[in-house]
């Protein structure tokens, strides 16, 4: 079978591109665009290394170079090896397709350094779809608030002389608003709205951590009634933030609500509507 060096490099470097922006979606984060191609180039790079030196292919150097190109793609996320785990599952679930379908077409789509597709390009496009719809589906436990719809966006927040950048997932289930002004709600992590407060909230009830407050803090606050799936509801401690500002600079006129459960897991710090 002839190899060719620029088909192998390219093929896998769009496939390692797609399995590392597929880990990312289903961890809940947003990679930067120049990281996720420079992470694909050295994972088609490698491929045709691997091709010339076949001993690269080894399994712990694959290994090595799998978790290489996480930390490069990855490398400032909190939870690195959640999003390597991640990672590792979608690449098993394309190969294990590019494997079924190689057997279905009696054409070899796998080497020892990787993915080679000498079929139509539609071929490759389905195997990149159905691998990530699989993995969506596989992993919807984690992706629990929408497997194949999870998207987070950063907002800025400043109250007083506070300020603190807060990755929060659109949640169709959250459409809380403020009952005054009907203002949309954005529900924190209790140590995220800690931080914006620079106050540390009781535990207990959130009247309690109402009056808990200084005067000064609690003129700015106020409680919230809230209802969820499995709950009796109940109310959330909010506060108005003198700015929110979303990842593109528009301005986003809300409040801010201390949930009253742990969220997100380390992959966001709140939640908003959509």
């Amino acid at each position: 079978m002839v190899v060719y060096l620029d088909v192998l490099f390219a093929v896998n470097a769009l496939m390692d591109g797609a399995t590392l922006l597929a880990a990312a979606r289903l961890g809940g984060v947003q990679v930067r665009k120049m990281r996720l191609i420079f992470s694909a180039a050295l994972g088609g790079g490698y491929a045709v290394l691997g091709a010339v030196w076949p001993v690269l292919t080894l399994a712990p150097l694959r290994l090595l170079a799998g978790l290489g190109l996480c930390m490069i793609a990855f490398g400032r996320e909190r939870h690195l090896a959640r999003l390597c785990a991640l990672y590792g599952v979608v690449a098993a679930s394309f190969a294990g397709l590019a494997a079924a379908l190689s057997a279905a077409s009696g054409r070899r789509l796998l080497l020892s350094c990787g993915y080679y597709f000498a079929v139509p390009i539609q071929v490759l496009v389905l195997a990149a779809a159905v691998g990530y719809a699989a993995s969506g589906i596989l992993l919807c436990g984690d992706a629990k608030h929408g497997a194949l719809h999870r998207e987070t966006e950063t907002l800025t927040i400043r109250f007083g002389t506070r300020q603190t950048a807060v990755r929060v997932l659109h949640d169709t289930g959250n459409d809380l608003t403020e009952p005054v002004s009907g203002k949309p709600v954005v529900v924190l992590e209790r140590k995220t709205a800690e931080c914006l407060l620079d106050t540390k909230l009781p535990f207990g009830s959130a009247s309690a951590q109402l009056t808990a407050l200084p005067e000064n803090l609690a003129a700015r606050c106020g409680l919230l009634p809230f209802h969820a799936v499995g709950t009796d509801g109940g109310l959330l401690l909010y506060f108005r933030p003198d700015s929110v500002l979303r990842a593109d600079g528009t301005a986003l006129d809300c409040v801010c609500a201390v949930s009253a459960v742990s969220i997100g897991q380390g992959a966001y710090e709140g939640l908003i509507g959509v």
